[in-house]
């Protein structure tokens, strides 16, 4: 019997399997980063509220950033398409540090600043609207965690 190929067999077979299964593991870990990411840091359009003094009480509360127990005492929310987003993990981004990219464009943002005495489950914060340039962690070209943003 010729043979124009050569079979998996022996201890190759589960090896294969193995690492396909670390690959499904990563892509689903990286997935659920993103998801994080767009649940912590993504508000787009931004959510319309009756007072704006009072938008990131309800998004950190909304988006279990706040809450009975804690109060997250920084965040911030980019207001622009995931598809933007995404972008700075590529061709709209520069790396910087590690896994950390910098965006070309600025963005529209809104910071969220726990007030000064403010404890869960009462978390109050502050609103400050800003267009900054964004660095972003990326994992599998799709943003895992904001940073920072960048002045000017």
């Amino acid at each position: 019997m010729a043979s124009g190929g050569r079979r998996l067999g022996g201890a190759a077979a589960p090896l294969v399997l193995l690492l396909l299964l670390a690959g499904w593991l990563a892509a689903e870990a990286g997935a659920e980063s993103y998801q994080k990411f767009l649940r912590e840091h993504f508000d787009h359009p931004p959510t319309e509220v009756p007072d704006r003094r009072l938008y990131c009480d309800l998004l950190m509360q909304r988006r279990r950033l706040a809450g009975p127990h804690h109060c997250k005492h920084l965040n911030t929310f980019v207001h622009a398409q995931p598809e933007r987003l995404i972008d700075v993990c590529g061709p709209g981004g520069e790396p910087t540090e590690g896994d950390l990219r910098q965006s070309h464009d600025r963005f529209p943002l809104t910071v969220c600043k726990l007030r000064h005495g403010s404890w869960a489950p009462d978390c109050r914060y502050e609103v400050a609207d800003a267009v900054e340039r964004i660095v972003i962690a990326c994992e599998g070209g799709f943003p895992v965690h904001l940073e920072t943003e960048i002045p000017g």
